[in-house]
């Protein structure tokens, strides 16, 4: 599983270039965009002519996924509001970004996935400590699909437990040719665990 998150700004020209550019390495694109529900319409119109829709996550908004004909959704860290709602409708794909072993143990065998981390050190969360090795270790033997994000690269991806069902990020993706490098390498390194 590879997920791209848009950065947190407004929906642009260059945003939506940059996820029909990478389309084909990854399995969906997490919409994380800073804006009003008017301008994140539009976007999604763009992007549906643009891209395969199935590979559209809209996140933390139902109504948005749902006015638009998409079935997948990532929550923010809030395992009622994301439980509650794939209890509500199972046809949909359901996600949620978690930052410890009680979010993942609460979330596990009933959401579809999380995105957990951050992992490596990263500039996105300047000062504040990866989650520790003993922890990851616990969040990885429940059964969840868990993909890793933050401090994911060419020097880290070595180091990135092949537990793991993938990783995202949002620098990361930016980059077509440097993803590709990064992706190649975890897909080798999975195929020798």
């Amino acid at each position: 599983m590879f997920y791209m998150i848009t950065p947190f700004v407004e929906p642009s020209d260059t945003v939506l270039q940059s996820i029909v550019d990478v389309e084909a390495l990854v399995d969906g694109v997490i919409l994380r965009l800073d804006a009003c529900n008017d301008a994140l319409d539009v976007f999604i119109i763009q992007l549906k002519r643009r891209i395969d829709p199935s590979k559209i996550i809209v996140h933390d908004a139902p109504y948005l996924m749902m006015k638009h004909g998409l079935t997948r959704i990532h929550f923010k860290e809030r395992a009622s509001d994301a439980i509650a709602f794939k209890q509500q409708h199972p046809e949909f794909r359901v996600g949620m970004s978690v930052h410890s072993k009680e979010s993942v143990h609460r979330i596990d065998g009933v959401l579809d996935y999380c995105i957990f981390g951050h992992v490596f050190p990263t500039p996105s969360k300047p000062g504040l400590t990866p989650q520790s090795a003993p922890v990851i270790d616990t969040v990885l033997s429940y059964d969840i699909p868990i993909v890793a994000i933050g401090g994911i690269d060419e020097h880290t991806i070595h180091q990135l437990d092949t537990r793991f069902s993938g990783f995202s990020g949002i620098r990361l993706f930016q980059h077509k040719a440097h993803l590709e490098c990064i992706q190649k390498e975890w897909l080798l390194r999975n195929s020798m665990s």
